[in-house]
């Protein structure tokens, strides 16, 4: 069988992957690290010399699998889990109501970042300027789009916000790769590392035995 690599997101490690199982397929992880460039990134994995391995990533580390899939066409089979960029469109808010809650999210994400680690702040410059069709557009392997359909707790105060994202990017992927809304926050592996696991058993089976 393929085997597969597992990317995390941003501020994680090859630890998050710690009870997500995929029988019968060996996986790698990878401890990526700055410069945080999609290039710098990308090279990172070349130089696993993994030859051609199907790719899962969570956050950042999906965005980078898609973009693994574009650089390498041959690729088996992308997944991305919740790591899809901006919609085009965020159905229920309104203009001014969607630059306030922007506005308030870059303050507490930076604010983060400074107090974790000032080196990640340039992840959330790479992440706020893709979109979702920036990111698909080009993707010719098989790619599985995995949606978090559960807010985590810091998120419950931009409820509003997030549900508009939402929903505004399962629109955008449509046609683009195989759509699954998961019932689980954006920190889906940990919470249900065994149920994604299925998932993406069950996508590679189809798309890359």
């Amino acid at each position: 069988m393929t085997d597969v690599l597992l990317i995390h997101g941003a501020g994680g490690n090859s630890s998050c992957w710690d009870e997500f199982e995929l029988p019968g397929r060996t996986a790698h992880t990878i401890d990526l690290h700055s410069p945080w460039t999609w290039e710098s990134m990308l090279d990172q994995i070349e130089d696993l010399g993994l030859g051609n391995p199907a790719v899962v990533g969570l956050s950042l580390g999906g965005a980078l699998a898609v973009r693994w899939g574009k650089r390498h066409p041959e690729c088996p089979a992308v997944v991305n889990l919740d790591g899809h960029g901006f919609p085009s469109g965020y159905p229920g808010l309104a203009e001014p109501e969607l630059a306030d809650w922007k506005r308030k999210l870059t303050e507490i994400f930076d604010q983060m970042a400074t107090t974790m680690d000032p080196d990640l702040l340039p992840i959330r410059e790479l992440v706020d300027n893709e979109t979702v069709t920036e990111l698909y557009d080009g993707l010719t392997c098989p790619a599985l789009a995995v949606v978090a359909g559960r807010l985590m707790p810091p998120q419950e105060p931009f409820a509003d916000f997030y549900t508009a994202a939402r929903k505004g990017v399962l629109a955008d992927l449509a046609g683009r790769a195989d759509v699954v809304e998961f019932d689980a926050s954006h920190n889906m592996v940990r919470e249900k590392p065994r149920e994604v696991a299925a998932l993406v058993t069950e996508f590679l089976l189809a798309k890359a035995a």
